[in-house]
């Protein structure tokens, strides 16, 4: 839906995954920064954030399906400048576990649009079940997280029926998809 974007994916499977994906680039604009060993979400996202030089970063999990175009341009159209991110924002405890009513305001980061300006002057993600705990309790009295009910919508419809792609606006979460896929 994007070919003329550039993207940057940050690795860290195995050399066997890896010997799968490194022909990529040359079919696609891809800039794969390669570490032979699990990096692991939150590392990976703080070193991505930080080599990359594009206005916004566009933060999508590895197990996203994007089903039609057009989602970029939503977000990019509703992400005001002095907003950390666009995504889904619900609640949390610390150990990143949906809650209702009070918590951490959390942006998640399977799909997420962020200032790359705004993002870069607040904690880097880090290793944990969620990776941006350490963002979310900083910002937790500034108001610049932005929610999207189609980013929500989509990823609850996931959950509940990862099968079926009805209900989507324009993508899938497979929930632990990559996990299912390579065994780690």
């Amino acid at each position: 839906f994007y070919p003329a974007s550039e993207y940057l994916v940050v690795d860290g499977s195995d050399k066997n995954n890896y010997r799968k994906i490194r022909s990529f680039p040359k079919k696609f604009n891809i800039d794969i920064h390669h570490f032979d060993y699990n990096i692991h979400h939150g590392p990976g996202m703080a070193y991505g954030m930080s080599i990359i030089t594009t206005p916004q970063i566009l933060l999508l999990d590895s197990d996203i399906r994007i089903i039609r175009g057009g989602f970029v341009e939503d977000l990019q159209s509703k992400l005001l400048p002095d907003s950390y991110g666009i995504g889904n924002v619900s609640a949390i405890n610390r150990d990143g576990v949906s809650i209702s009513g009070l918590g951490i305001n959390y942006l998640h980061p399977s799909v997420a649009l962020l200032n790359r300006v705004v993002a870069l002057s607040y904690p880097l993600p880090i290793k944990h079940g969620a990776p941006m705990i350490k963002t979310m309790e900083a910002l937790r009295n500034i108001p610049i997280l932005q929610h999207s009910q189609w980013v929500a919508e989509d990823l609850i419809h996931s959950l509940n029926d990862k099968a079926h792609p009805t209900n989507r606006h324009y993508v899938i979460h497979e929930w632990s998809g990559t996990v299912s896929r390579t065994g780690g």
